[in-house]
């Protein structure tokens, strides 16, 4: 068929066929495909030593929110939705250890503390209902690392389905993933280990409580701790140090009601705005790739009427036509991006009505109504700081207790 074409016209041809695969080389990306393998979680399958059980405790995400609202608006961040999944995210990984029976007590904690045989960490480094990528990393109390990892997935459509096993969320993957290398690095461990691990948290427990009676049963060499020797159980002073301990426990239990409220408040607000993000990403991605392959043609065309008539070609034409037709695929690739830019915006409104749906909680403790939302860390510190008192007063010995953050404001119980 090209031979039938007058030589201007093959001549304008072949220029624009070459220039188009160059600039299509460079720049022209395809549609996304996702991969997806299921991770299957490992469950207990009989009943697990007492020794191997140790308590975990997964302390709120890092939201890892960009200071710049420029580069939030370029990794299409949204400052609302990441706060809520940092308490989001915890709370179901809790859930899936929990699952497994290969744990003691799993808790959601506001910050790092000594409370704990193994501490978990995380930062979400992206997440918006189609590629997801958390860091993970975990230690024990003796300060060894189980964990420093990148955890990441891409969550297809079926993920979204209202007929999957509801119980699974759309991320599973990732936190079963994240559950199993656990359970890897706990097997590594003897039961004499494990059972070192248990003493030395209560020991970091009760030095970072009690320093002055503590300090020498730990050697603490950088972030590394090991049992000098151990006290006594029927020691008076240590029988008080437990019961201080269980009250914390008490505390953290009821923090992890607020967490527990939370998450089961955000749980269907939280998926629609990731399955709506997930198809927005995607519809994003395909509009920016096809504005793309439009504005290279279009260019091409352009490119190639110049280089025609200066390589000798005369048929003016054929050139005006090419530039004109140029032109106009430049102009179609345009609105592709000024689309593309509408369904960015669509991203950032989903966002938006997340937040309103995200409202702090009130819970009820100890008969006083507390509002909790970010400066829940502020009374668990609070607390803290009232179960170094009471230890203090229980044992004789003076504690400087640190001056606590300003408490959350407190109602009459019904009220905010």
């Amino acid at each position: 068929m090209l031979l039938q074409l007058s030589p201007d016209v093959r001549k304008l041809f072949r220029t624009f066929v070459v220039v188009a695969a160059a600039l299509a080389m460079g720049a022209c990306s395809t549609a996304r495909t996702v991969d997806y393998d299921e991770v299957e979680i490992e469950r207990a399958e009989v009943e697990s030593d007492p020794a191997a059980l140790l308590d975990v405790g997964i302390v709120i995400f890092d939201a890892n929110v960009p200071e710049s609202l420029e580069e939030q608006e370029k990794e299409l961040i949204f400052p609302e939705v990441r706060k809520a999944e940092a308490r989001y995210m915890p709370y179901h990984l809790k859930s899936t250890l929990e699952q497994t029976g290969h744990w003691g007590s799993v808790w959601v904690l506001p910050e790092r503390g000594d409370t704990v045989d193994v501490l978990v960490m995380g930062s979400i480094e992206e997440s918006n209902g189609l590629d997801v990528k958390v860091r993970v990393g975990a230690w024990d109390a003796t300060g060894r690392e189980w964990l420093n990892k990148v955890y990441k997935t891409e969550v297809p459509e079926k993920a979204y389905s209202q007929y999957r096993d509801l119980s699974a969320d759309p991320y599973q993957n990732l936190y079963n993933e994240i559950a199993n290398d656990l359970l890897d690095a706990r097997r590594e461990l003897k039961t004499a280990d494990l059972i070192r691990v248990r003493e030395v948290s209560e020991l970091r427990y009760a030095s970072k409580l009690l320093p002055e009676a503590f300090d020498d049963y730990l050697k603490v060499k950088g972030d590394k701790y090991t049992v000098r020797r151990l006290p006594s159980d029927d020691d008076p002073m240590v029988q008080r140090l437990r019961a201080v301990r269980e009250r914390e426990y008490l505390l953290i239990d009821t923090l992890n009601e607020y967490y527990a409220g939370l998450y089961y408040d955000l749980s269907q607000p939280y998926e629609d705005w990731r399955k709506n993000s997930r198809q927005e990403a995607l519809r994003y991605e395909e509009l920016k790739r096809s504005a793309r392959m439009q504005q290279i043609l279009g260019a091409a065309a352009i490119i190639g009427a110049i280089a025609y008539e200066g390589s000798g070609g005369s048929n003016s034409g054929i050139t005006n036509t090419a530039i004109l037709g140029g032109i106009e695929v430049l102009r179609s690739g345009m609105g592709k991006s000024a689309e593309a830019k509408v369904h960015q915006e669509a991203l950032r409104e989903l966002g938006i009505s997340f937040d309103m749906e995200a409202e702090p909680l009130v819970v009820e403790v100890e008969g006083q109504t507390l509002r909790l939302t970010g400066s829940a860390e502020e009374k668990y510190r609070e607390w803290r700081t009232l179960l170094e008192q009471i230890y203090a007063a229980e044992t004789g010995f003076i504690i400087d207790a640190p001056a606590s953050a300003e408490p959350p404001a407190i109602s009459e119980s019904g009220s905010e």
